[in-house]
């Protein structure tokens, strides 16, 4: 029952992230030009922070993709399943065996801890976080969101504050900085800390 109570903190502590960062103010007008020529993340608050394929996104409806050819493929068959209503799982498959046979393919490490994630499967994904991170420290800072949201549901204070002030030094978006903020603040006041 413990893990089942776990599950509904980590999704209550994802939504608050959201909604917190949906409420912060955003980068000012001109902050954005200003800050885009040594910005290693999108300045763009629609497309979340870490980098996409050129061209592509996933907002309505789009599939997600990715920089490399294999894993935008799978990406796509992966879309293209659930968009008719198939199992998915022979595309997950196919991403999780890129995954485990190229452990240093990024790209696939970082869609499947994406995929553990909104699976509920938290300690494989931060296995994979982890594994982007040591890969590429600085162009995927969701992974370092996702894992300091892991370790504040873990009761990790310490790790968890450690990864998200990390996570503040890669993204130039002061709302995405404010609500990491308001969450480490949220964390630091929890009970028993």
């Amino acid at each position: 029952m413990d893990l089942k109570r776990q599950h509904w903190i980590m999704i209550a502590a994802a939504i608050l992230v959201v909604v917190l960062l949906w409420l912060a103010p955003r980068t000012p007008s001109g902050q954005v030009e200003k800050n885009a020529a040594s910005a290693r993340v999108s300045e763009d608050p629609n497309s979340g922070s870490t980098p996409q394929a050129q061209g592509a996104g996933h907002e309505h409806g789009d599939a997600p993709t990715s920089k490399d050819p294999e894993v935008n493929a799978i990406l796509a068959e992966l879309h293209e399943a659930m968009a008719h209503g198939q199992a998915p799982m022979a595309a997950i498959t196919k991403l999780r065996d890129l995954a485990d046979s190229r452990p240093e393919n990024v790209e696939a490490q970082y869609h499947m801890a994406l995929l553990s994630w909104q699976s509920g499967q938290y300690d494989k994904a931060m296995v994979r976080l982890k594994q982007v991170i040591a890969l590429d420290p600085k162009n995927y800072p969701d992974a370092y969101a996702y894992l300091g949201q892991a370790y504040g549901t873990l009761d990790s204070l310490e790790k968890a504050v450690a990864v998200l002030e990390k996570y503040k030094t890669l993204v130039t978006d002061t709302a995405l900085i404010n609500g990491a903020d308001r969450y480490i603040q949220d964390i630091k006041n929890k009970p028993n800390h």
